[in-house]
């Protein structure tokens, strides 16, 4: 009982507290169990190697228990901020919705914790990598891309020379592709649907905000197939020419030079839909 007293003043709040309670469970007839005993007995060093042994054999809540132990023990110890950010790994390891939220609290718990860190790239960049992972395909909601974008600039901005840098610019260029797809689906839907007005607006906000878009031979032909059912045919044919120029060996660049179905503009013109039949736009 003594010897558990004298360890108490070395370590966090948060496992005093767990420690005086199994302390005061000694004087008691409950003995502690089997694990509380080692955990009370063993250095932290011998804890934390047990903890990663059991966390490269995949089994994450036995090597939890004894990491976050170490973690909540020993704080502002190198050893403890290792173990929260292995904790953080393992549940990124283990994936899913869950496993990723789990993740993704520890990491964020890290980063707000150790501002000079020498690992914050590493885990500013795992912390970006839950919302990557969750990412959906073009046509569904885009937040968790989103999201991964605004953590990946974050590391870039932090720690522009880090190795993860790179990584991390990579994966923006590949994201704000799928954001720009995003925007190309909700305009071809539109066009599908009849609502001209408000593809060719989704059409042109791709442009605009995606430079980079690595699909523009699509987005220029459907942008001229939409300013044609507008009725806008010299429009139109500016995108024509930038398709068959800055792509002439394109699949869409071969539908333009081959025979195209043409409309008068007044029958295009009468072809659009009134504008209050249309689609609104989502904002």
């Amino acid at each position: 009982m003594m010897g558990t007293k004298r360890r108490l003043t070395t370590v966090g709040s948060g496992a005093a507290l767990t420690l005086l309670l199994l302390a005061a469970g000694c004087s008691g007839a409950k003995k502690p169990d089997k694990l509380t005993q080692e955990l009370l007995a063993r250095p932290k060093e011998e804890l934390f190697e047990k903890g990663k042994a059991l966390i490269e054999k995949k089994k994450y809540d036995q090597g939890r228990k004894y990491l976050t132990f170490v973690f909540e023990t020993y704080p502002n110890d190198p050893l403890g901020r290792d173990a929260l950010l292995m904790v953080a790994d393992s549940f990124f390891k283990q994936g899913g919705s869950s496993g990723y939220t789990e993740a993704r609290f520890r990491y964020r718990d890290y980063l707000n914790r150790y501002p000079g860190a020498s690992r914050r790239d590493y885990a500013r960049y795992q912390f970006a990598l839950t919302y990557d992972k969750e990412m959906e395909r073009p046509d569904r909601d885009q937040t968790p891309t989103r999201e991964a974008i605004e953590q990946y600039q974050a590391l870039i901005r932090e720690y522009p020379t880090s190795g993860f840098a790179g990584a991390a610019r990579e994966r923006v260029r590949v994201l704000l592709d799928i954001l720009a797809e995003h925007e190309f689906s909700v305009g071809y839907f539109y066009m599908r649907k009849g609502a001209a007005t408000a593809a060719l607006a989704r059409f042109t906000d791709l442009e605009q905000r995606y430079p980079e878009y690595g699909a523009r031979d699509k987005l220029y032909f459907y942008a001229a197939r939409v300013l044609e059912k507008l009725g806008r045919r010299q429009e139109a044919e500016r995108y024509y020419a930038r398709l068959t120029t800055e792509f002439p060996d394109s699949e869409y660049a071969r539908k333009v030079r081959g025979p195209r179905a043409e409309k008068p503009a007044s029958a295009a013109a009468a072809a659009a839909p009134s504008p209050k039949s249309e689609v609104q736009t989502p904002k």
